[in-house]
């Protein structure tokens, strides 16, 4: 996958889509990466470099916080659908508490969706990061209410991990 994206990168930057093409949908336009238009190209050509870099020695970077949206969900895909999905501000009305909700979705979740919250929810606990750091992951995750009493949003992932481990 990695050869692939190195590929894919090189091929975009040497020859990037048009606007039509762009607004058919047939390319996704480069994220906001804070550089300007002339500088893309050669920045999309050092990233297929360090990828292939990475291809030929084995190494990567270490795994570290996620710093954006986009990051977060990339990194945390099921977590985000779960605290999207089911503690998003209509949750009150749709759920006794936040447990029925998790029961809800682990009612009707596929299990191995189920077995990759597990890992990611582990993943998130295994981050380096202070308290205000997990109330900002669960936020950009798509969580819109509260932990319930008495919990702080780590305390809460540590209890919806244990939750998910026992299903």
């Amino acid at each position: 996958a990695i050869a692939i994206a190195e590929f894919q990168i090189r091929e975009y930057a040497r020859n990037p889509p048009g606007r039509l093409r762009l607004r058919l949908g047939e390319f996704y336009p480069v994220p906001d990466v804070g550089l300007a238009d002339p500088e893309i190209q050669p920045w999309l050509l050092r990233l297929a470099d360090r990828l292939k870099e990475s291809i030929e020695t084995g190494q990567a970077p270490p795994p570290s916080t996620p710093r954006t949206h986009w990051e977060w969900h990339a990194r945390f895909p099921e977590l985000a659908q779960l605290l999207g999905g089911w503690y998003s501000q209509d949750m009150p009305d749709e759920f006794d508490d936040h447990e029925a909700a998790l029961q809800d979705y682990l009612d009707t979740t596929d299990p191995s969706l189920v077995a990759q919250l597990t890992g990611e929810l582990h993943d998130l606990l295994a981050l380096a990061v202070e308290e205000p750091d997990y109330a900002a992951a669960v936020a950009e995750l798509g969580m819109e209410v509260d932990p319930p009493a008495p919990y702080s949003p780590s305390g809460w992932l540590v209890e919806l991990a244990r939750m998910v481990d026992r299903y």
